[in-house]
């Protein structure tokens, strides 16, 4: 209950009351002040004055009647008797009426018990030269009005009359002004405070929704007041207000802009891992919209956990209030990304939340491995290189050795035996020259050639193992994709792939060959129903040397081959694959307009 008048006191209305009704009631008693003076020396001059009047008067025939009693024209205290009585019944103010001689007894009294006294205030009364009239306050009677005048014969005093006046009345009617002063300033108090409550009321009605308005701006939210601005200066704060409230819609136009144009993923998260706020580059990349996204926690939408995943930097940076860093692959977002959290603080320095920056780098990831990959088969083809010169001249005369026993001993025991030494070396030459073509970028002779016409080209050469191994064969390449190119190296790319391919399905399966290509760029893909590549050897499978064929079966240097001819031309290869599931290269040269 006090807390609710605390409240309205502090309060404008309250104030504005209390204020009106001090106002009121100092004027009011300013004026009933002024008004209860003025009237009570109005009245009490008038009192006096019609005392003096009648005082005076009475002196006259009292005065007469005590010569009259001096030379025997009237008996004794009659005339005066008679004069006293006559006044009481005619003046109801007159409370008693008392003549007494220079001695101070009572020579006539109202009260006939009284005569004979000696009136006990008479040395006083006894030196007035004159009327006078003055105010006693009677404890038994009350105020009292006293009027006093000699009674004069000639110039000399014979007696003193004195009349007393009740002044009840008086007071009463000062009394009943008072009444009417204090009833006039309660209705003064209670009209002006009604008319100040309406008079705030209409003033803070419209500041009161105004006040809600103020109240309902949040972010995206600005259409809370509709409200025609008035003509008063409260009009003046409703404009101030619609002003400012467009200067923050444009503001966060502006922002919410500049927030959705960044390709950058964005988002921020509350410190339970709560997303508030997303750019439309997340929501376009999860397929969804922004609005959708607010709500859910961040690894429900990233990583489909149902809480915190390890190393995550959204919690480093609440525990350590620093930006933090890591390198994250997020499989709804299908990639690798560079993820940097900042720590918000709100205004009193504590930590509410973080900025989620997510930054794709799946295809410098995709680049940064074909470059280790280059340096690789650069290191590779050195060492090749150097081999290759070091064993390539005692091979060719073994070989060339072995071919003339062969060729000019017809009956030479051990001949199956030098035919094996000849077969082994041509292997080795075989094997040296594979090195010599990694080591280096043998020239080549570039020409205009069909990409259908190799593939038919090579699917004919290799027709026997295929069909043999019961393969069938789907091969769907338009006629006009042409590329300038070495036909023979482009043949032992073509020929590579399909090879693997029909290593991988020695039961039997399905070979792929498609091309389609635009302006600029033509598209190989060769694909197989085999027994896939696992996950952790798809970075390995363009490296020298890498093989998982059994012993005698593979150098490993055909796709390391395959890829640096394709690489020379300009192109590149891709390798998508699952276990069980197959393989595809997708081979990408420059086309030929």
């Amino acid at each position: 209950m006090w807390a609710k008048i605390k409240s309205f006191l502090f309060s404008l209305k309250g104030k504005a009351i209390l204020l009106a009704t001090l106002f009121i009631a100092v004027f009011m008693a300013i004026i009933g002040y002024n008004t209860f003076t003025r009237e009570k020396n109005l009245y009490f001059k008038n009192m006096k004055n019609q005392a003096s009047a009648l005082v005076e008067t009475a002196g006259i025939n009292f005065s007469n009647a005590l010569i009259s009693q001096e030379v025997g024209l009237t008996e004794e205290t009659g005339l005066i008797d008679h004069y006293i009585a006559d006044m009481l019944t005619k003046e109801k103010s007159i409370l008693t009426i008392l003549i007494f001689d220079e001695s101070g007894k009572i020579i006539a009294h109202s009260q006939l018990s009284e005569y004979g006294k000696i009136y006990k205030d008479a040395g006083n009364v006894l030196n007035y030269k004159d009327t006078v009239i003055r105010e006693i306050n009677d404890i038994a009677r009350g105020p009292i009005l006293e009027a006093v005048t000699p009674l004069m014969i000639g110039r000399k005093k014979i007696a003193t009359l004195r009349m007393e006046f009740s002044l009840k009345g008086f007071y009463g009617e000062l009394a009943g002004l008072v009444k009417s002063i204090v009833l006039l300033t309660i209705l003064a108090i209670v009209v002006s405070s009604f008319v100040t409550v309406v008079g705030i009321n209409a003033i803070l009605a419209p500041v009161e929704r105004l006040s809600k308005a103020m109240d309902d701006v949040d972010y995206g939210i600005y259409d809370g007041f509709s409200e025609k601005p008035r003509r008063d200066e409260i009009g003046q704060l409703q404009k101030s207000f619609i002003s400012m409230v467009n200067r923050l819609r444009e503001a966060d136009l502006q922002w919410e802009n500049t927030f959705d144009s960044i390709t950058d993923l964005i988002s921020i998260h509350t410190s339970d891992y709560t997303i508030v706020k997303a750019n439309r580059a997340l929501a376009q990349r999860l397929h969804t919209t922004a609005d959708r996204l607010i709500g859910k926690k961040c690894w429900e939408v990233f990583h489909g956990f149902d809480g915190a995943c390890p190393g995550c930097p959204h919690s480093a940076t609440l525990t350590t209030m620093t930006a933090a860093t890591l390198e994250v692959e997020y499989p709804a977002l299908g990639g690798i990304f560079l993820t940097t959290t900042f720590p918000v603080f709100n205004e009193k320095g504590e930590l509410t939340g973080t900025i989620h920056i997510a930054k794709d780098i799946t295809e410098e990831k995709r680049l940064q491995e074909k470059f280790i990959q280059s340096e690789k088969m650069a290191s590779m083809g050195q060492m090749a290189a150097g081999i290759a010169h070091e064993i390539n001249n005692p091979l060719n005369s073994i070989l060339g050795y072995a071919t003339y026993l062969l060729e000019t001993s017809d009956g030479l025991s051990g001949k199956e035996e030098l035919d094996r030494i000849a077969r082994a070396a041509a292997r080795c030459r075989d094997a040296v020259r594979r090195f010599l073509d990694f080591a280096r970028e043998t020239p080549s002779k570039r020409e205009l050639v069909n990409v259908k016409d190799i593939a038919e080209n090579i699917l004919s050469m290799l027709h026997h193992q295929i069909s043999s191994q019961k393969i069938e064969v789907v091969c769907e390449i338009g006629a006009y994709l042409w590329i300038n190119a070495d036909k023979g190296q482009i043949e032992e790319v073509f020929i590579n792939m399909v090879l693997n391919a029909c290593d991988a399905m020695p039961d039997g399966g399905r070979l792929s060959i498609t091309a389609a290509g635009d302006d600029s760029w033509i598209k190989v893909n060769i694909s197989d129903t085999g027994c896939g590549i696992p996950k952790e050897n798809l970075n390995k499978i363009f490296d020298p040397f890498f093989t998982t064929k059994d012993p005698g079966k593979g150098t490993g240097l055909g796709l390391a081959v395959s890829h640096t001819i394709i690489r020379n031309h300009g192109g590149s290869i891709d390798c998508r694959s699952e276990p069980g599931a197959g393989t595809n290269f997708t081979i990408t040269l420059p086309g030929i307009v």
